[in-house]
């Protein structure tokens, strides 16, 4: 009984940490920049984890935490974005993320057809 339990134990554990990092299918495409003046254009997503920004390589995962649904795309800085229901548009989700990347938010865009190629 012990065994099982701990077992049980262990599943749910791991079950609760792959749902708090992971990657997305629904994510993946060119997601433009909103402000016209900000350096960083577009965000492209694309599979694995895998992200183009700032004219780098870069890496990302989706969190869920209360409720809503975040991306976090590690470059130079970590920034942060909160999701849309539709999954359409992401939103800075902190202050380092409106500073650095967006004020208004990244809208993905259906007609562009960015690769990561990495």
């Amino acid at each position: 009984m012990k065994k099982a339990a701990s077992y049980l134990s262990i599943v749910t554990i791991s079950s609760v940490m792959a749902g708090s990092a992971m990657v997305a299918d629904w994510l993946e495409g060119t997601y433009v920049n909103q402000d016209a003046d900000s350096l960083m254009k577009e965000a492209v997503f694309c599979d694995g984890g895998k992200a183009y920004a700032g004219m780098g390589h870069r890496i990302y995962t989706v969190e869920a935490r209360e409720g809503t649904k975040y991306v976090v795309l590690q470059s130079d800085g970590k920034f942060t974005f909160s999701v849309s229901d539709d999954g359409q548009t992401l939103s800075p989700a902190d202050d380092f993320t409106k500073e650095w990347f967006t004020k208004t938010g990244l809208k993905k865009d259906p007609k562009r057809t960015d690769t990561c190629n990495w």
